[in-house]
């Protein structure tokens, strides 16, 4: 469960949000309404001027990014000198947790990564497809997708099968895009205009 509250001044631009739901939700609007502001907000990168972030009820507004139990992935978030297997399991290295091949095999079928060279060598969908298996393999608590289904073929199943596994491991995920048409596949939808988020359902 996500729940924040917060206003944050940014030049001349205002968010001021405030969003509660759990499980797969999509923000929409288009560039410049503060769909990465506010999942910046969420994970640390801004601290909000006013309001608060909890996950899971827990109040985590002031706490290190390393400590929040959230991911923030962009379509930049990729090691490119990486092989795939090594970059999947990074996320889960670094908090000295052990993935099961079982499982690392079940994200690599579900999500179509069936490469095994350097990422630098994928295509941009493909390089996208791995940074969000990586997160998921890391076990957070949420992960924020910032525009990062964008360039993966066939979308639209991809994000319900990313849905399905993220529900299947409780994790939280609010992903931003342009797409009006992937709203569908979230649990809940808000769309954003001029650092205000309206909920849809």
């Amino acid at each position: 469960m996500i729940d924040l509250r917060a206003r944050k001044k940014l030049g001349d631009f205002q968010l001021d949000c405030e969003l509660k739901d759990g499980g797969v939700i999509c923000l929409t609007g288009k560039n410049g309404s503060g769909k990465s502001s506010l999942l910046n907000i969420i994970a640390g990168i801004y601290r909000p001027d006013e309001g608060y972030v909890k996950v899971n009820s827990e109040d985590v507004t002031n706490l290190p990014q390393e400590k929040k139990g959230v991911v923030l992935v962009t379509p930049d978030s990729c090691i490119p000198h990486f092989e795939v297997d090594k970059h999947l399991l990074w996320g889960a290295k670094l908090k000295k947790e052990v993935v099961s091949n079982d499982l690392l095999s079940e994200v690599k079928r579900s999500l179509g990564i069936n490469y095994s060279g350097k990422v630098s060598e994928l295509s941009t969908g493909m390089k996208e497809r791995v940074s969000l298996a990586t997160a998921l393999l890391s076990s957070p608590r949420a992960i924020l997708a910032d525009e990062t289904f964008g360039n993966i073929d066939n979308r639209v199943e991809f994000i319900l099968r990313y849905k399905d596994l993220a529900t299947r491991l409780s994790i939280d995920v609010i992903f931003a895009t342009q797409h009006l048409e992937n709203s569908e596949c979230a649990d809940h939808h808000y769309d954003m205009d001029n650092g205000h988020a309206t909920k849809k359902f």
